[in-house]
């Protein structure tokens, strides 16, 4: 009779104690699943942060360059003429010009030799290059030359044309450049251009 009622006993008992087994495996298992969920969450947030950072940097550096003024351009039309000549020694400058593109400032000079037509643009505050660019053009027409005695009297006209503009408005950009046979600086200060001639240094005309 005993052994009759041991044996359901003892099924019993096994199947509480595999019960009790499954039970404690599926709490190690989440366990475990909190523990994952909780690393990928921690990696989650340092990737955010990090964007985030980027993000401000981008921002901040956008703010720099929306907030950058013609007094702020470090390298003189000098510096970039000779910067030109060391890129292409052999060519000849036929435009060179401070141009704000958007928000930013950049020196853009254009040259040729007998071959191909180049065009370098220069970070004005430290001169680094941010592109130059070369094609094969017909350049049997090509005769304009600017040298270094025209590009240092930049300053000196664009003291003439802030006379001239008589205002507080800031100057926007100049460009030196052939028209009509003459070379002659074109100096933009808020609403108007003004154009003078680059050997003389006498105002052509102004344009509202």
């Amino acid at each position: 009779m005993k052994k009759k009622w041991l044996l359901p006993l003892l099924l019993v008992l096994i199947v509480s104690l595999a019960l009790a087994g499954c039970a404690d495996d599926a709490d190690d298992m989440d366990d475990t699943d909190t523990g994952d969920t909780d690393v990928k969450e921690d990696v989650d947030d340092a990737v955010d942060d990090a964007k985030d950072a980027v993000d401000d940097t981008a921002d901040d550096a956008e703010d720099a360059v929306r907030d950058m003024t013609y007094e702020d351009i470090k390298v003189t039309p000098e510096e970039a003429f000779d910067k030109f000549m060391e890129l292409h020694p052999d060519a000849k400058v036929k435009e060179l010009e401070i141009d704000k593109e958007l928000t930013e400032y950049q020196y853009v000079i254009e040259g040729y030799d007998k071959e191909k037509a180049y065009e370098v643009k220069l970070n004005p505050v430290d001169s680094n290059v941010i592109s130059d660019d070369e094609e094969e053009v017909d350049l049997d027409d090509e005769n304009a030359e600017i040298t270094k005695d025209h590009v240092a009297k930049v300053d000196s006209i664009i003291e003439k044309a802030k006379k001239e503009d008589g205002s507080d408005s800031e100057l926007d950009e100049w460009n030196i450049s052939v028209e009509d046979g003459k070379l002659v600086m074109d100096v933009e200060i808020g609403a108007t251009e003004y154009t003078y001639d680059l050997d003389t240094e006498e105002l052509i005309e102004n344009d509202m």
